[in-house]
This record gives structure tokens, C-alpha cells and sequence, in this order.
């Protein structure tokens, strides 16, 4: 395994001097070497996995650091498909996440990383700064009763989660079930800042699940309403932006991909919208009229 261990230290010096590129080929190469050459090494196929895995996520974290974001979640994936329990590919995913602007999602994605190794320092620094936005305790962690909010507000997250989970098993029904109980924590209270972040990241999370419902009009709704709290959120006129495709009104489709891109030059899913939408005007994919004059 010498040869392997040298082919990743040395990926693993030229990340640390900010050579991405040359640390990805290095790292191409002992994903080619333990899948074609892994009996030489002696590697057990469970361990196999486990060191593929690893190699997946050094690559999604070079994939992060050249802001190439598609990409990096392709890794993470990966990773995980061979080790469900990686705590790097969950911190992974979970940045992804919060560079998308979901951090309700990005806040469970670092939980499970941390569950998964309680020192993962990356995941720990993420879950902190994902809380902050969220106006929670930086150490608050859903999954850890020592730094439980009151019981309505855990009730929340609670909800939040199992949300989550059910949207990602794809069970839409069940998962706008979960976000109206999380509304109801929210009802009675004054809406400040935070209140009214979570509000319109609630709406927004039931307008796509709506969307995969193809309950189109619904959906708007939740988007539009999710303006009205936030006028800046990407996620919302993304989410516009689809509801709006998907009844044939591209004209009005390209104006919302295009502001969810304004205000959020990360988020994937606008940018994804936006290509298709240009392709439906006959225009050049990357076509977005506050850049080009």
C-alpha cells in the first residue's frame, strides 16, 4: 500500500499549497489504482471501499475549494453510495448545502456528519456557522439533548427534520404534513428576523415539494409568500422561476431564474433553470440579461 499512500500524501501536499487541479489528477490516479489494482494491495473489499470513499471525498473537497459545486456533490455521493456512514461526505454535502442558501438542510447534513465523528472539526465549524444564520446557539445540535432548545423550539427543528428526510425518500406528502406542524410553532410568535428567515425557508420548502407534486399553483403560492418575507431569497424566485416553466410562461420563467441567480450566484438549481429556459427562447444558454448587453 506504500505506493497508494504516497500517491495521496502527496495529493494531500499540493492541497494544503492551494494546487487543486494537480492534487484532483493526483487523486485520479489512485482512484484508477485501487480500482483496477486493489488485490495487489492487499486492501479487504469492505476496506476497499472505505479508502475509495475517502478518495472521493479528497476529491469533493478540491471540487469545493475550485468553487465547482456540481461536481463536489458528485464525490460526496459517490462516497457516501460506498460508506453511508462517512462524516466527511455529510460536511461535504452539507457546505454544498449551505453555499445553495438551504440551511435548514445544510443544519442536518452537518448534524449527521458530527454523529457520525463528533471531532470532525470541518462539520463542527460548519453546524456553528449554519446555527448562527438560523439565530440558534452555535453548538445547537438536534440530534444532542445537552444543547436542546425549549421544547417548542426543538419541536420545530424536530419537525424540520423529519421533513427532510421525507422529501429526500421522496414521500412529498408526508413531508409538507411535517412542515405545517413546524408552522405552528411559528403562528403565535412576533416575527423578527429570525422568525421570519425560517417562515419563508418553511415556504419555500413546501413550494418544492409542491412542485413535485405538480400541484403548480400551490406552489406558487408558497414562493410568492416566501418573497413577501424575504424579497432577497434565491430559493423563492428559483422556485418561481419553475412553477412558471412548468406551465409554459418562459418569458416569466427566465426573469425569475435570473433574479435567483442575482441573488445567489451559487444556487444550481436557478442556474440549471435558467440553461433549459434559454433553450426554449432560442437563446444562448448562459444568456442572462443583467450581464449581457
Amino acid at each position: 500500500m506504500n505506493q497508494l499512500t504516497a500517491i495521496m500524501d502527496e495529493a494531500y501536499d499540493l492541497f494544503n499549497t492551494k494546487d487543486y487541479d494537480a492534487s484532483l489528477k493526483k487523486l485520479t490516479v489512485a482512484e484508477f489504482f485501487l480500482q483496477s489494482d486493489s488485490k495487489s494491495l492487499g486492501i479487504p473489499q469492505d476496506k476497499m471501499e472505505d479508502t475509495l470513499a475517502s478518495v472521493h471525498n479528497f476529491k469533493g473537497f478540491n471540487y469545493l475549494a475550485l468553487n465547482n459545486l456540481p461536481e463536489a456533490k458528485t464525490c460526496f455521493e459517490r462516497s457516501l453510495n460506498l460508506n453511508p456512514n462517512s462524516s466527511q461526505a455529510c460536511a461535504g454535502l452539507a457546505e454544498i448545502l449551505f453555499l445553495n442558501s438551504k440551511d435548514i438542510e445544510a443544519k442536518i447534513m452537518f448534524e449527521w456528519a458530527i454523529d457520525n465523528n463528533p471531532v470532525n472539526i470541518f462539520a463542527i465549524n460548519g453546524l456553528a456557522k449554519v446555527n448562527q444564520a438560523l439565530g440558534l446557539p452555535d453548538e445547537h445540535n438536534t440530534l444532542n439533548v445537552d444543547t436542546s432548545l425549549p421544547e417548542e423550539a426543538e419541536d420545530f427543528f424536530t419537525s424540520l427534520r423529519n421533513a427532510f428526510n421525507y422529501f429526500q425518500e421522496k414521500k412529498f406528502v408526508k413531508s409538507l404534513e411535517r412542515l405545517h406542524s413546524a408552522e405552528k410553532f411559528l403562528e403565535d410568535k412576533a416575527i423578527s428576523n429570525t422568525n421570519a428567515s425560517k417562515a419563508a425557508g418553511i415556504e419555500n420548502f413546501k413550494g418544492f415539494n409542491l412542485l413535485a407534486l405538480d400541484r403548480l399553483e400551490e406552489a406558487r403560492n408558497c414562493f410568492e409568500k416566501a418573497l413577501n418575507i424575504n424579497p432577497s431569497s434565491s430559493q423563492a424566485c428559483a422556485g418561481l422561476g419553475e412553477a412558471f416553466y412548468l406551465t409554459g410562461d418562459d418569458e416569466k420563467a427566465k426573469v425569475m431564474f435570473e433574479w435567483a441567480i442575482a441573488n445567489n450566484m451559487e444556487n444550481e438549481f436557478a442556474k440549471a433553470g435558467l440553461r433549459k429556459t434559454n433553450l426554449v427562447l432560442g437563446l444562448e444558454p448562459g444568456h442572462n440579461s443583467h450581464t449581457t448587453k
